[in-house]
């Protein structure tokens, strides 16, 4: 059994000015980066009339997504160890590394990459949303149900998202793509999202706080290791996270009814520091343009077939990641869908409008709310 890890979409207070490691932590770093700067040094154009049409030999790192996360296992790893090196004859390499195991924490990741530490790194979007709210605007609680709807809203939203990455964080975006559905597991029975009222539910970001507070239940936030004891001494009734984060976490020995109701989706970018891809020649540029481009579309292609593995897997299967849980899969009616509607539009956009402001709002109205028929308030 491959282990799919922890949550890929928990959010942290720290915005990218506040990176903070440890001395250990640092001096890994450090001598990441030196490798990273020797690598750039490898750049150097062809020489004779054979290899006037070939690539310049190039030689990158990048900070990759979680170890024991499908994303780096079954996609990630592949791309840079197989498939971009085939495409380009062996002339353009980017060697790869979790950031977990180079000591680097997923809110840490945008800070170094802005301040050109790290040359390519790939991790959660709503990193971001700590310095601007216009990283929340494609994964905002219950606005897109289903995976081509928030593929819309991604396609509405890019060049918003290209533009302010690079005006106020010295990034170049090159993909985005999102992991399984954010859902609701409970250790208590419940029927719907009725039963949510009153009760503890624990979350890992603001839209998420906004959307529990439409629905009258109360907010607990704690890392993701912290869920299944605090599930097991009864501190939260349900909990919020993925559909195979929350199998491969072993969530279904301390919950026993999963309730798929879609609240949020796990947005992952992949981007280059603004002054290295500048310093790259013109066609290294195009190529690894291209090539991530294929990477996205690989990442939204394995979405799809985890987040309903993650379901069978916590239910009565068939599973390829293990035994199935045995949960109870609660459905989702009609009437919860509306109601899911309603505390879109009555609490989540009005709270994300006012945290983001009048000019973002207009655009968000005009690109994601264009493309999803939605409207949050101007104010």
């Amino acid at each position: 059994m491959r282990p799919v890890g922890r949550e890929p979409g928990e959010a942290s207070k720290m915005t990218a000015g506040e990176v903070m490691m440890s001395t250990k932590d640092l001096g890994r770093l450090a001598r990441w980066a030196a490798a990273a700067a020797a690598c750039a040094l490898g750049i150097s154009l062809g020489q004779g009339p054979a290899e006037a049409q070939q690539l310049p030999q190039t030689n990158l790192r990048t900070i990759a997504y979680t170890s024991n996360l499908y994303l780096w296992f079954d996609v990630e790893k592949k791309f840079f160890e197989q498939d971009l090196p085939a495409a380009s004859g062996g002339r353009v390499r980017i060697e790869a590394m979790p950031h977990d195991l180079a000591g680097i924490r997923g809110p840490e990741v945008l800070g170094l990459l802005q301040n050109g530490t790290l040359q390519l790194a790939s991790q959660n979007l709503s990193y971001m949303a700590g310095d601007d709210p216009r990283f929340e605007g494609i994964d905002l609680a219950g606005f897109a149900i289903t995976t081509e709807a928030v593929r819309k809203a991604t396609e509405a939203y890019r060049p918003v998202l290209q533009r302010v990455a690079l005006e106020k964080f010295n990034t170049r975006l090159l993909g985005i793509a999102p992991l399984p559905r954010q859902v609701f597991w409970c250790r208590i029975p419940i029927t719907g999202l009725a039963d949510l009222k009153g009760k503890r539910v624990r979350v890992f970001n603001a839209t998420l706080s906004d959307f529990m507070a439409g629905v009258g239940g109360t907010t607990i936030t704690m890392p993701f290791v912290e869920v299944v004891p605090a599930l097991q001494r009864g501190l939260a009734d349900c909990a919020v996270t993925g559909t195979t984060s929350g199998y491969s976490a072993k969530w279904p020995e301390v919950t026993t009814h999963l309730y798929p109701l879609t609240v949020g989706w796990a947005m992952v970018f992949w981007a280059a520091n603004e002054t290295t891809w500048r310093g790259l020649p013109a066609p290294v540029q195009a190529f690894l343009a291209e090539q991530y481009r294929k990477l996205e579309a690989s990442a939204w292609e394995a979405q799809a077939k985890y987040d309903a593995e993650g379901v069978a897997c916590a239910t009565t299967g068939p599973c390829t990641l293990g035994q199935p849980g045995r949960m109870t899969l609660v459905p989702v009616s009609a009437a919860d869908e509306a109601e899911r509607t309603r505390i879109l539009n009555a609490t989540v956009l009005p709270n994300w409008a006012r945290r983001c402001g009048r000019a973002c709002v207009e655009e968000w109205n005009a690109t994601v709310g264009a493309a999803l028929g939605l409207r949050a308030p101007v104010n």
